[in-house]
């Protein structure tokens, strides 16, 4: 996808969430979190601030975060050191009461679930992804993006079917884990990318689009690929997913489809990483890379020419 395409996209989803009615940006409920890794979440909540989503919401563990993150999110209180599935009740609820509020204003955007940035740590993530299983039997009104492999294999991509995921982010490993066979290595040789035709199958079985993250992205939903080549190796470090995964999950929110949603947020981060490495060199820091994200954005949607 190039900077044309990008910017197609990037005017449809800001016609969206520019038209003046709070929620036309859309509202974001990140569920993710753990006290092995308690900053995720809260990183993604802020990546999709960034990326125009009007509201979020966070349903994570507290951490040293939680303090600067609610100033721009609400953080679901009562929560303990590792999300259980009680937790998803209030989650469901929540969600219910912002779809109600979006109706009542005629707002255009949509409420996305974001669930998985750093939930890969607590010891009840199976009974955690188990309870939002019945909670989306009950209701999938709300999009859902899923950011990891949810342990990889067979019965990864059976639950991804099971949630309804639209969306699916995996980095290099979590790639390899979920096209996993019996009998594969546990881990991808450093350099392998997902192969194009099993990643468009397993697209196809669990129903969802999904995102391998790479030196270049790509993109399918079972019968189409998108690749984009935008970014950076710098960004193959802590905290860039959960980046990619806020924005993705605020574009899905501004009503963009799934596969334009995954498009522009890797054309995006991996935008403001190139930016980041000719300014700021190797040693930048994952807040950095969230305040490249809204010059990123301006500048797209601006077009060629100085700004």
């Amino acid at each position: 996808m190039d900077a044309l395409a990008a910017r197609e996209l990037a005017l449809r989803a800001a016609a969206v969430a520019g038209g003046g009615v709070k929620g036309d940006g859309g509202l974001v409920l990140v569920i993710g979190g753990s006290r092995e890794y308690p900053a995720p979440p809260y990183v993604a909540a802020l990546a999709a601030r960034r990326a125009g989503a009007h509201g979020v919401r966070l349903a994570a563990p507290p951490a040293p975060a939680a303090q600067q993150v609610a100033l721009e999110a609400h953080l679901l209180a009562g929560l303990g050191p590792e999300l259980d599935p009680a937790a998803v009740d209030a989650v469901a609820e929540v969600s219910r009461r912002m779809a109600r509020g979006l109706a009542q204003s005629q707002a255009r955007g949509r409420v996305v679930w974001l669930v998985g940035p750093g939930l890969g740590g607590s010891p009840l993530a199976g009974k955690v992804l188990d309870a939002l299983e019945e909670a989306r039997e009950r209701d999938r009104g709300a999009a859902l993006v899923v950011d990891g492999s949810l342990g990889g294999g067979p019965r990864a991509r059976q639950r991804l079917r099971r949630l309804g995921a639209d969306l699916v982010l995996l980095n290099r490993t979590e790639a390899h884990a979920l096209l996993a066979a019996p009998g594969l290595p546990a881990r991808p040789v450093r350099g392998e990318t997902a192969d194009r035709a099993a990643l468009a199958e397993v697209a196809r079985e669990t129903g969802a689009v999904l995102v391998a993250k790479g030196e270049t992205d790509r993109i399918t939903d079972g019968v189409q690929t998108r690749l984009v080549a935008a970014g950076h190796p710098g960004l193959a470090r802590h905290g860039s997913g959960d980046v990619l995964a806020g924005v993705a999950a605020a574009l899905l929110a501004q009503t963009l489809p799934p596969a334009d949603a995954a498009a522009l947020a890797c054309h995006l981060v991996g935008t403001a990483g190139e930016v980041l490495a000719r300014t700021a060199g190797p040693g930048w820091l994952t807040g950095d890379l969230l305040d490249a994200l809204a010059p990123a954005l301006r500048d797209l949607i601006a077009g060629p020419g100085p700004h």
